[in-house]
C-alpha cells in the first residue's frame, strides 16, 4: 500500500508541472552546476569526496562504495523572482535517474541519466515603437556507464563513459505598434549528440577524505534548423540546416575534501572549475550573438551532514539525515553573472531503513548584467526530491551504514 502511494504522489507531481522563463540562462548553452543528486545538493552541491552511499555521485570513484543494488530517481523543482517584475520561472520536471550494482568485493557499476546544463530564460525589450521577445528553452543530458574499483585499501578509481544528447530552441520575435509593419520571428533548433569521458579517484585518510574528478568531452557535433516567419503572411523561409562539428560543453576539474568530526558528523568542501578553450563557439547559442569575454565558470561550496542512526529502536528524529551548506558559483559559459546562496537537506528513511526520501533545498540570488549593461537582481528557490530504493537482486556485502 504504502509503494502505492509513492507512485501516485510521483505521478501527481510530475503532471503539475508548469514552466515559464528565468533570465539568466538566455545565452549560451545554460546553466551548468545542475547534476548534483538531492543528497549532494543539500550539501550545496558537494559530491566530489563524500558520498552517504545510497545515491548517485559526481565522482565515479565512490561507486566502489556501493553495497546493495539500488535505485534512485530524482524530480527538480524551481521558482524564481525578479523584484518590479515578479516570478518569472515556476518549473516542475523529472531531473535523473541512477541504477547502482556492486560488482564483487571491491567494485561498483552506476547506469545512469543526469542533466549537465539546462535552461528556462525569457527577456522581453519594450519601446513605443516594438516589442521584443528573445527566449531560450534546452537541456543536455548525460547518459552514463560508470564503475569504481577500491584499488589499493585506502586507494579508490574510477571512470565513467558518458552519451551526451539533448537540444535547444531560440527564437527571437518582433512584434512593431504600427500596423503598417509586420510581425516577424526568427528561430533556431539545435540538436547536441556527443561524447565525454569521467575520470575519478579518492583518497581515504583516516578521516580526511580528498577527491579529484576530470571530466574531458572529446567528441561532439550538433545540428542547426534555421528559418524566419513572417507571421501575418502565414509564410515560413525554406528551413536552412547545418551539420558542426565543435565542443560547445565544458570540461570540468573537481576538487574536494570531507572531514569527519564525530561518529556521525561531516564537514566537507567542494570546488569545481568549468572550461571552454574557445568561447567564441557559444555565439550561435542564442538569438542575438553577444560577445563573449570568459570561457570558464567556477564553483565553490561548504557543507556539513550528520547521518542519520540505523536500528530497530532508534527514535524517529535520530533517524533523518540532515545536511546544510553554502555556495558561491561564478557563470561565465554564456551570461556572465554571480550565483551565491544557501542550502539544507533531510534524508527521511523508511522500509526499515532499506530506502530513503532525499530533499534538498537552495534559497540563493544571482546578479549580473543581462542585455546592453542592464544590472538584474534575480532571487531563486530550488528544490530536488529523489526516492532511492535497495533491492536485493544480488548477494551484496555489509550494511547499509
Amino acid at each position: 500500500m504504502r509503494r502505492k502511494y509513492q507512485i501516485i504522489f510521483t505521478i501527481l507531481i510530475a503532471m503539475i508541472s508548469s514552466l515559464n522563463a528565468g533570465i539568466f540562462e538566455l545565452y549560451g548553452t545554460g546553466t551548468y552546476g545542475t547534476d548534483y543528486s538531492a543528497s549532494a545538493f543539500g550539501r550545496g552541491g558537494i559530491s566530489t569526496a563524500y558520498t552517504d552511499t545510497l545515491s548517485g555521485n559526481t565522482n565515479p570513484a565512490q561507486l566502489a562504495h556501493i553495497r546493495f543494488t539500488e535505485l534512485e530517481t530524482g524530480l527538480n523543482s524551481r521558482f524564481s523572482y525578479i523584484s518590479d517584475f515578479g516570478y518569472n520561472e515556476s518549473s516542475i520536471r523529472f531531473d535523473y535517474a541512477n541504477l547502482m550494482i556492486p560488482i564483487g568485493r571491491k567494485g561498483g557499476l552506476q547506469l545512469g541519466i543526469h542533466p549537465i546544463s539546462s535552461a528556462r530564460a525569457e527577456y522581453q525589450i519594450k519601446t513605443s515603437y516594438i516589442t521584443e521577445v528573445i527566449e531560450t528553452i534546452g537541456d543536455i543530458y548525460s547518459l552514463s556507464l560508470g564503475f569504481g574499483y577500491q584499488i589499493a585499501p585506502r586507494f579508490y578509481g574510477g571512470f565513467a563513459f558518458e552519451l551526451i544528447t539533448g537540444g535547444y530552441t531560440f527564437s527571437n520575435e518582433i512584434r512593431f505598434s504600427n500596423d503598417a509593419y509586420y510581425s516577424s520571428e526568427k528561430y533556431f533548433s539545435k540538436g547536441i549528440d556527443g561524447r565525454r569521458l569521467t575520470l575519478g579517484t579518492v583518497v581515504d585518510l583516516n578521516n580526511l577524505t580528498v577527491g579529484v574528478r576530470y571530466a574531458y568531452p572529446y567528441r561532439m557535433k550538433y545540428k542547426t534548423l534555421e528559418y524566419n516567419s513572417y507571421i501575418e503572411y502565414a509564410y515560413n523561409e525554406p528551413v536552412d540546416t547545418t551539420l558542426t562539428h565543435h565542443i560547445i560543453i565544458p570540461r570540468e576539474l573537481s576538487a574536494g575534501m570531507a572531514l569527519k568530526i564525530g561518529r556521525r558528523h561531516y564537514l566537507m568542501s567542494d570546488y569545481t572549475l568549468r572550461y571552454l578553450q574557445d568561447a567564441s563557439l557559444l555565439k550561435s547559442f542564442n538569438p542575438v550573438n553577444p560577445d563573449y569575454s570568459s570561457s570558464s565558470s567556477h564553483h565553490l561550496a561548504a557543507g556539513y551532514e550528520r547521518r542519520g542512526s540505523v536500528g530497530l529502536f532508534v527514535p524517529f528524529f535520530q533517524s533523518l539525515t540532515y545536511r546544510t551548506g553554502v555556495f558561491y558559483d561564478k557563470q561565465g559559459l554564456g551570461t556572465e553573472y554571480q550565483r551565491y546562496g544557501i542550502s539544507a537537506g533531510l534524508g527521511i528513511p523508511f522500509n526499515n531503513f532499506k530506502s530513503r526520501i532525499d530533499v534538498g533545498l537552495h534559497y540563493g540570488l544571482n546578479s549580473g548584467d543581462i542585455f546592453d549593461n542592464i544590472e538584474m537582481n534575480e532571487s531563486f528557490f530550488q528544490i530536488k526530491i529523489s526516492v532511492n530504493s535497495i533491492e536485493r537482486w544480488f548477494n551484496t556485502r555489509g550494511k547499509y551504514r
